[in-house]
């Protein structure tokens, strides 16, 4: 690490994160201005008056050009709504994540009349339509997590730190092709948006809504331009004044930059970085680094080695300062509970490496080796870094990957090229393209260019199984919100449970489905953006913003399930004691249940001592391949607002812990409130006790390639992985898995005695970093409830 990443990383400390206002200000000043234009064409000419009138900097050491919010570490509050309420906001002040200056607060609740009540926002659009007796108690109960408290605040109200535009919705998973934003330029996106524009004629009603999109096109990219020509104004300026001659070549070197890039295409490594850097930020926090960083900066960076433009030492640095300008992106979202699914102030900056060409031969190259190097070297929770596995994977990436996941950084995951390019096939996406594929999100399977999610609940199985064993009657509020099915008592076989079970899950994917169908309308009202849907494909063709068109890979609506470890573990114990062996009387586990086991400590025991997924238990694991089967076929007889079938993904970023605060006692032996299971693919925590073999064979029988996404977290105790004979042994294990029935899995390499010492001393371990979900985060930032459950995971030997 030279000296200068050192002090870039120093300068990530912060005490707590600065909210700026500067950009909600000049938004909504802007929308207010344009009032009465087409949503597109406001949107466009909004962001083009930020990047016009945003506050600029270029701080020291710093190789890449581009500050996120108007204050250094600071998080620009978001622009697509009112504020935090003022309960909230305390909650977040206390919290100790954030703080606001006195004027920058006065500001904050200045803008909130603006949106307030008059059908601005995405919260109040959707809540409009939950004014009945059926989809209202379904989203109070937060079968979908976490609950709304009111119809129009949503899940929380309030965000900062999105970006320098405004996006697509705060809810969507992105992946533009940045191939082509980067070997473009936004030049020829303009000139071909006047060409377009000049020879449209309005022959049809599209031909009007394809002008409003080319005259988008002619307000937001020409200010992308003069804001990259902003940048190079200051850094000349900074040179003049500039005493040291080597600081002074390197301002002069980035605004060389920066009048090249974004205008037009990338011709060396250290512009294609900073054309892929204006874009990310450019469209913000919930889109993925599009496809593979280092298939499609390769060229550049073999060109620049071969030509002696750059070393390889340079170019780590280079990639290390973009770790460290990435690290510089945060995020605070409203309402308690959508922070608590979030925990550790939630990411997903995945960048996707390794893996196959559209041959299918193997495409590792010296970029995929350095940005593991950069990431062991900086030690960051951010970028993440998501290693794409094969038979045809080299051994020595894989000792390389290893080597940073005994860093205890919890990166790189990996996934199955299998898995993923089985599923992408089966959706009828032809094998070549398939193999382009990427991840956004946690783990959710992208198609540059290609694809985009924008409906995404994490929806509570367990929650459902309740209603299964109480006909329908949701046993906290003794109110109807399931068919009536029965009594668990009334059953006579398993089977007959079961698919009363099944007919819950089939009532209450359906009400997602209505929740997903009715946010995704609200969306493509409020949230067109030209500078996400102009880099889709053919998106200068179809001029339709991404919301209102069908994409080749349709990936619009997903139902995402939770706590499915607990769901798998709870029906192996009812088909177990109840049914099979009739140890355990029906009514008598409904009351234990209800009573939270007080009183009833043996049926309890019982339970926990029935088979539990995760010890490779047949029984078991067979009844769990048959549920994500069922569920999967369920979720697919729904079609989205996308008119395309709904898509299963099971990951759970932290919902697992909030989700199961809102769960009563389940027949695995959990206790009411207690956290689910991690992850999708993990067992439950302290129940795989058969070694980290027996989990994979257990995992490898469930049907992960019918599902976009699973996550399997593994901790093991740093002892495990001293030696290079460990790494190959883990490398070994983790391509077995992945290229025989696994899709994920990722690593935390830490000890339980470290994660209880950091509960204590927050500042000694402020840079302890663990896996959480599909994303690292620092340890002390997490919830406690989060904390606990990462102890509480099984701690594996090789």
């Amino acid at each position: 690490m030279t000296d200068r990443i050192k002090r870039l990383r120093e300068a990530l400390r912060v005490e707590k994160f600065p909210i700026c206002v500067e950009k909600a200000q000049i938004i909504k000043e802007s929308f207010v201005r344009n009032d009465g234009w087409p949503q597109i064409i406001r949107r466009a000419q909004a962001t083009a008056d930020y990047l016009d009138r945003r506050t600029i900097f270029i701080e020291p050491d710093e190789l890449i050009i581009g500050n996120i919010a108007s204050k250094p570490m600071g998080m620009e509050l978001g622009s697509l709504g009112p504020g935090w309420p003022d309960e909230d906001l305390k909650d977040l002040l206390d919290g100790g994540q954030i703080t606001i200056s006195e004027e920058d607060y006065r500001t904050l609740r200045s803008l909130d009349d603006y949106f307030l009540d008059k059908g601005r926002t995405q919260d109040e659009r959707q809540g409009s339509y939950y004014g009945d007796d059926r989809l209202w108690p379904f989203i109070q109960c937060g079968f979908l997590c976490p609950p709304w408290q009111q119809k129009n605040q949503g899940r929380g109200q309030g965000a900062a730190g999105v970006g320098w535009g405004l996006g697509m919705g705060p809810t969507s998973l992105n992946c533009p092709d940045y191939e082509k934003v980067i070997f473009t330029g936004y030049r020829f996106m303009i000139e071909e948006a006047e060409a377009r524009l000049r020879e449209l004629r309005f022959y049809d009603a599209d031909s009007v809504r394809k002008a409003d999109f080319y005259k988008a096109c002619l307000i937001g990219f020409p200010a992308m331009i003069r804001l990259a020509n902003r940048y190079a104004d200051l850094a000349e300026e900074m040179a003049e004044e500039e005493p040291s001659g080597q600081r002074k070549a390197e301002l002069l070197e980035m605004a060389k930059i920066c009048r090249r890039v974004p205008e037009y295409p990338a011709q060396t490594f250290r512009e294609g970085v900073q054309a892929f850097f204006f874009y990310w930020i450019l469209i913000g926090s919930g889109t993925t680094p599009g496809g593979r960083f280092d298939q499609y900066l390769y060229p550049l960076y073999q060109a620049d080695i071969e030509a002696g433009r750059i070393t390889r030492e340079e170019a780590l640095e280079l990639l290390e300062c973009l770790r460290l300008k990435i690290m510089q992106m945060n995020f605070v979202g409203g309402g308690k509970g959508q922070r608590e699914k979030w925990a550790g102030m939630a990411r997903w900056h995945n960048f996707v490496i390794g893996g196959c060409d559209e041959e299918g031969n193997d495409a590792t190259n010296e970029l995929t080796y350095l940005l593991l190097e950069a990431a062991k070297e900086v030690q960051t929770p951010h970028n993440t870094l998501t290693v794409r596995v094969s038979e045809k994977t080299p051994d020595e990436l894989m000792v390389k990957a290893m080597e940073v996941v005994r860093t205890g950084i919890g990166m790189p995951a990996f996934i199955s090229e299998d898995c993923y390019i089985e599923f992408l096939t089966g959706e009828g996406i032809p094998l070549k393209e398939a193999r382009k594929f990427a991840i956004a999100g946690c783990m959710d399977i992208m198609l540059p260019g290609a694809s985009r999610n924008q409906a995404f609940g994490m929806m509570l199985v367990p929650m459902i199984l309740e209603l299964a064993l109480f006909d329908g009657i949701n046993p906290r509020t003794q109110t109807r919100q399931g068919p009536s099915t029965g009594l668990l008592s009334d059953f006579k076989t398993y089977e007959e449970f079961y698919q009363a079970f099944l007919k819950q899950v089939e009532h209450i994917v359906g009400q997602v489905v209505e929740e997903h169908n009715i946010l995704i309308m609200a969306q493509r009202d409020l949230y067109p953006d030209i500078f996400h849907s102009a880099f889709l494909q053919d998106g200068m063709e179809v001029a339709h913003d991404g919301l209102d068109r069908k994409m080749p890979f349709e990936n619009g609506a997903a139902v995402n399930v939770v706590g499915m470890a607990n769901t798998m573990d709870s029906l192996a114990a009812i088909k177990k004691l109840v049914f099979d062996e009739k140890t355990v009387d029906g009514a008598r586990l409904l009351d234990a249940l209800g009573a939270d086991w007080e009183g009833y400590e043996e049926v309890r025991k019982a339970c926990l001592d029935a088979p539990k997924y995760g010890n490779n238990l047949d029984d078991v694991d067979q009844i769990g391949a048959k549920l994500w089967h069922d569920i999967g076929q369920i979720v697919r007889t729904f079609r989205s607002a996308f008119d395309a079938p709904v898509l299963p993904t099971a990951i759970s970023i932290t919902a697992h812990a909030p989700g199961g605060a809102l769960t009563g006692a389940t027949p695995d032996g959990r206790r009411r409130g207690e956290t689910f299971a991690d992850a999708s693919i993990s067992p439950v925590q302290g129940k795989d006790v058969n070694g980290p073999l027996a989990v994979l064979q257990s995992a490898m029988k469930l049907p992960q390639n019918e599902f976009m996404a699973t996550l399997m977290n593994m901790k093991f105790h740093p002892s495990a992985l001293k030696t290079e004979s460990d790494l190959r042994k883990l490398g070994s294990m983790v391509k077995a898995y992945l290229t025989h029935g696994g899709k994920q899995i990722q690593f935390n390499v830490t000890s339980k005695e470290t994660l209880l010492a950091a509960k204590k001393d927050k500042e000694k371990y402020r840079d302890l970093i663990v896996r959480v979900a599909g994303y690292s985060a620092y340890y002390v930032t997490l919830t406690e409830r989060v904390q606990d459950e990462l102890i509480l995971r099984t701690e594996q030997m090789l």
